[in-house]
């Protein structure tokens, strides 16, 4: 995994990271507060060999060694029931010796021959009374019961008292800035993992990042979310930060090749699903190429669920259904809307029984070659790609297809399977609009930082269309000599 993409993962759940923190800080103090108060004390004994009158350096030796070899076994007799039963029966306790054993420990350093041995208890002096019973009954065991020999001589070992057992001043348990460190660092720990896991299994797209992974359809935007009600931006030029996005959006689009042998500028906006923005991007990026100068034409081909009517407050009775079945004149459907950059809408109209063999026919070809020639841009909103074949079917007329992806909206896999499906059709979108980048957080769009125009956009190709940019103004439909006259169809006029 790349270190970006990994920062990006714990950043997104960044809340659920501290969430599992506090419940492990939560954790360790509860467990402290459920944990009874014990004291420990603990004692010291010293285990030697016994050194007997004639003694030479070298037995002295061999039974140092004697007791250092054994030591293991005497950590285990001081917490049998050998040594403990006594301590049970002088101290008058309610318990076994196994139960015992959980509250006493004997360890030692290796190489030595000391032996620390420690007791638990509820109160302090219980503490002392209990670590001090343990030292006397393991001395009483070792030296008279386990190394006395058979003979009934003196034990080869002695075993010393130390340090003698001291009733504690603080309890031992429990240890509440102990919790809490180890609540806190499971919690981190299970955070961390938790977060990676649900990033990993995360398949929405985010970011440019995350598109740049799965295609190289070059990016022609990112556009930040709408906070307010209406997505639309204001037609009169005003500066705001998602007004500059989709002029970024433009100048990266004046850069695409928008199919250079046909000449058209004629292009299809879709998406791999609904809902990611895609007529919102339509209806924005037409009005920022009207303030530019250029004459666009808006044409709503999404049959099924249309919208662009709505959204521009425009007549939606009747439009491309009546003009694709002959019914009305294309000249008598379009629509003006706005009043200092003015856009020519074509709206759905009503919807078809039909709407992919009407897109598919040579009337729609008509309508967009008459249209084509008449403006600067023709934008078609088309339905979403996975859900039809429209957007498919519409590809083949026009100059290129823009992909509108929805931040959080659409997962790899159908944004792969809506790229699969414009490629069976020949179709290879001119560039991807990232819509609905989120303003804050990790996934925020920095306007200008890796959306402007790069040269991945290869430089169009002049074209016809380039040519007749030095002509008069088209902003109004032609008359009907303009549409080719060896085009056999049934849209006029």
């Amino acid at each position: 995994m790349e270190l970006k993409r990994l920062v990006r993962i714990l950043r997104k759940r960044w809340i659920l990271i501290v969430a599992f923190v506090l419940l492990g800080v939560v954790g360790g103090a509860a467990a402290a507060l459920i944990t009874p108060v014990q004291y420990q004390a603990s004692t010291r004994v010293f285990v030697a060999a016994q050194i007997q009158n004639g003694s030479t350096p070298g037995d002295l030796v061999q039974g140092n060694n004697f007791v250092v070899q054994k030591l293991p076994y005497y950590l285990d007799v001081a917490t049998s029931p050998r040594v403990l039963d006594p301590v049970i029966a002088s101290l008058g306790l309610d318990e076994t010796a196994v139960d015992l054993a959980e509250r006493v420990t004997a360890t030692t350093q290796p190489g030595s021959a000391v032996i620390e041995i420690a007791a638990l208890a509820s109160t302090a002096d219980a503490a002392q009374q209990l670590a001090q019973a343990v030292s006397e009954s393991f001395t009483d065991v070792v030296i008279n019961q386990l190394e006395k020999p058979a003979d009934g001589g003196a034990s080869p070992v002695t075993v010393g008292v130390l340090d003698p057992a001291v009733a504690p001043d603080n309890p031992a348990l429990p240890q509440l800035y102990l919790n809490l460190a180890v609540g806190l660092l499971i919690g981190l720990l299970v955070g961390l993992v938790t977060a990676l896991i649900l990033g990993l299994l995360d398949r929405r797209i985010y970011n440019r990042d995350d598109i740049e992974r799965l295609t190289v359809v070059p990016m022609l935007g990112g556009i930040p979310l709408e906070a307010r009600a209406n997505p639309i931006i204001s037609p009169d030029g005003a500066s705001t930060a998602r007004a500059e996005a989709f002029r970024v959006l433009r100048t990266n689009l004046e850069f695409a090749d928008a199919d250079a042998d046909t000449g058209r500028r004629s292009l299809v906006v879709t998406s791999s699903v609904s809902g990611e923005g895609k007529t919102t991007t339509l209806v924005n990026l037409a009005i920022v190429l009207a303030e530019s100068g250029a004459t666009v034409a808006v044409i709503d081909a999404d049959l099924r669920t249309p919208r662009l009517a709505d959204y521009l407050g425009l007549d939606a009775d009747r439009g491309l259904t009546e003009v694709l079945l002959g019914d009305v004149q294309l000249k008598e459907s379009l629509q003006s809307w706005g009043a200092q950059h003015p856009l020519t809408v074509l709206s759905s109209g009503k919807i078809p029984t039909n709407p992919s063999e009407l897109l598919g026919s040579t009337a729609m070809g008509t309508v967009l070659d008459v249209l084509s020639s008449s403006y600067d841009y023709v934008l078609i909103d088309a339905p979403s790609v996975l859900a039809v074949t429209d957007a498919a079917v519409l590809s083949r007329w026009t100059g290129g297809t823009i992909l509108v992806v929805g931040a959080n909206r659409v997962r790899e896999p159908e944004l792969l399977a809506a790229l699969d499906a414009l490629e069976a059709v020949g179709t290879t979108p001119l560039g991807v609009v990232l819509a609905m980048v989120p303003t804050r957080g990790p996934d925020a769009l920095v306007q200008g930082a890796g959306f402007a125009a790069t040269s991945r956009l290869a430089p169009r190709a002049t074209t016809a269309i380039d040519a007749e940019t030095s002509e008069p103004s088209r902003s109004t439909p032609p008359d009907s000599e303009s549409a080719p006259s060896d085009t056999p169809t049934r849209v006029t006029w």
